[in-house]
């Protein structure tokens, strides 16, 4: 699946000095206590020149504070095999907010913004690196059925990110995607995500990466799904 996903992104940005990766995930949403929830996951980025990437975010909670309004918080760990710039590990604690904009029409609109403090070890040169990065991210979710966000119906969604880093707004990123509710227990998603970035506030943006991304979201407890990514 992750040699088809690549196969596609090349094929779109063959002329390019763009990376090409493929990811697949896997998020388990989980009750804890009260308002609060869990959806710590594990995925795995097969990306072009041999890096290869495996990331686990646990703890990852959601604090469903009104249903408009959800806090976020957890920690990130990155593993990157990269022969050559060294092979590096990240430690990511991250906290955020998520403000959804209900409406009659069932798609769920929202701006999603995290502070994210990086602590990135080069495990070859034994260099440590630290930095500050603020995410803003909006999106929406709609239905593509008339039973809206029920078993066995389909959704579209779409989203694009800032990334601010280093005191400068240093990458975007856009996404675009379909999911599949086959269950109320069960999501699967199939996403496109393309990346400008620049290295230098003075630099213009550029196309830099091309990704395609399979998530399967599992939930331990019925309802839960709704309740984590819906404001209704």
């Amino acid at each position: 699946m992750l040699a088809v996903l690549i196969a596609l992104g090349a094929a779109h940005a063959r002329a390019q000095d763009v990376t090409n990766d493929g990811r697949i995930g896997v998020i388990i949403a989980h009750p804890v206590a009260g308002e609060l929830s869990g959806a710590p996951y594990v995925w795995f980025d097969d990306q072009t020149g041999g890096v290869k990437t495996y990331r686990v975010s646990f703890p990852n909670v959601i604090c469903r504070v009104r249903p408009w309004l959800q806090g976020w918080g957890g920690l990130i760990v990155n593993w990157t095999d990269n022969q050559a710039s060294g092979n590096t590990r990240e430690l990511r604690p991250f906290a955020g907010v998520k403000v959804f904009f209900p409406n009659s029409a069932h798609v769920h609109a929202y701006e999603l913004a995290r502070l994210e403090w990086r602590r990135i070890t080069n495990t070859e040169s034994n260099s440590i690196t630290r930095e500050w990065r603020l995410r803003t991210r909006p999106g929406v979710e709609f239905p593509l059925n008339a039973r809206a966000w029920q078993p066995d119906t389909f959704y579209g969604l779409a989203n694009g990110e800032l990334f601010v880093e280093h005191s400068f707004f240093n990458a975007l990123r856009f996404m675009v995607g379909a999911g599949y509710i086959k269950s109320d227990l069960l999501r699967i998603e199939l996403n496109y995500v393309a990346e400008l970035s620049r290295r230098a506030s003075t630099d213009p943006f550029a196309y830099t990466d091309n990704s395609f991304r399979l998530d399967f979201k599992f939930s331990l407890r019925e309802g839960l799904h709704h309740k984590q990514e819906s404001p209704e």
